[in-house]
């Protein structure tokens, strides 16, 4: 393995190396008549889930890496699966060759996501319908700790998921929740939300593989500008190989998947007014390289508050659409609590 590894498009320093690639994996479970959720130690990362359709019927719509549990991957790598917070959001090294209206600046750490997605959270407390984990950030970071409850709605296939947040210095930080889901052979159809505008990455997202066209403001998902005319991005897989993200601004959530042979759609729902837009990664086989080989297909929906991934190295020119995303407050003696839903019914 080379000295860096990619998720979504940030760089994952071989700093990320420390005990945590030799500590095992500690996993948690809750299940209810609607369905089960596993979630583990290292990220606090939630997959797989599973829900109950009736009838016989389920889907498991967080995806898990192909390459499951590797002690010998650094960090975020070593169980890339389902969903995590990321505080502060996003890549360390700014992309080459961005616009020379953007400017350059240095990231606060070298964890790619934040020092809590690449790191043990400890168990808290579990009951019949809840489980709660936290973890403690190194003493000279802006964030003192993380708490993270997953619920289950026990009428329902359906999860709420909330994160705390205990600022040891008053702050502004890009901030994301990072649900990836899975990318059946059978496809999955993006059904959206309503939203004003999406931007495209600022550069080829991944050099060499990317193909939609950098720095584009796009009206529809159905019709976006590529190397080889327009793209469809609502329905994957795509036909060609690619990694892709653009970022959806101004979501009404909730946001829909729907699986056609599953005969289900996901909702994810969450607080537009905290996380006003979602970036989307799509995983296309475009990785030939390992650990991805080539074979990771996955679409991520992730409700934001940042420039892109980029907003811990890049500032962007004043006349950006994007500009104003310089992240949320987070404030001394004032736990900040974010919220979202993640659900499916049959269609």
């Amino acid at each position: 393995m080379s000295n860096a590894d990619l998720v979504g498009s940030e760089w994952v320093s071989v700093s990320t190396w420390d005990d945590c690639t030799m500590e095992s994996i500690e996993r948690w479970t809750l299940r209810w008549p609607h369905g089960e959720a596993e979630v583990q130690a290292l990220g606090g990362m939630l997959a797989p889930v599973r829900f109950e359709l009736g009838g016989g019927r389920s889907i498991s719509p967080l995806q898990v890496a192909p390459w499951e549990d590797d002690p010998h991957l650094p960090g975020i790598m070593r169980a890339l699966r389902g969903e995590w917070p990321c505080l502060p959001f996003g890549m360390v090294e700014a992309p080459l060759c961005l616009p020379p209206d953007f400017r350059l600046r240095d990231a606060d750490d070298s964890w790619v996501h934040g020092y809590g997605a690449n790191h043990m959270w400890e168990w808290v407390e579990q009951s019949e319908h809840m489980l709660k984990l936290q973890i403690e950030y190194p003493p000279g970071s802006e964030i003192e700790r993380l708490e993270r409850t997953i619920s289950v709605q026990p009428d329902a296939p359906a999860l709420i998921v909330s994160l705390t947040v205990h600022a040891r210095r008053d702050t502004i930080l890009p901030f994301a929740l990072h649900p990836t889901f899975a990318v059946p052979s059978g496809g999955v159809e993006i059904l959206a939300c309503a939203f004003d505008a999406i931007h495209s990455y600022p550069v080829a997202q991944e050099a060499g593989v990317s193909r939609i066209l950098p720095n584009r403001t796009i009206s529809s998902l159905k019709e976006i500008p590529a190397t080889y005319g327009m793209m469809d991005a609502t329905c994957l897989p795509l036909p060609r190989a690619t990694e892709e993200l653009v970022q959806i601004a101004g979501c009404k959530p909730p946001f829909v998947l729907r699986y056609p042979e599953q005969q289900a759609d996901v909702f994810l729902d969450w607080d537009a007014e905290d996380l006003p837009d979602a970036l989307l990664w799509i995983s296309n086989g475009g990785r030939t390289h390992e650990p991805w080989s080539g074979r990771h297909f996955a679409v991520g929906v992730e409700p934001t508050h940042s420039f892109f991934d980029l907003g811990r190295v890049v500032i962007p020119p004043a006349d950006h659409p994007l500009a104003d995303r310089a992240g949320l407050v987070f404030r001394v003696g004032r736990p900040r609590t974010i919220t979202y839903r993640l659900s499916a019914r049959e269609v």
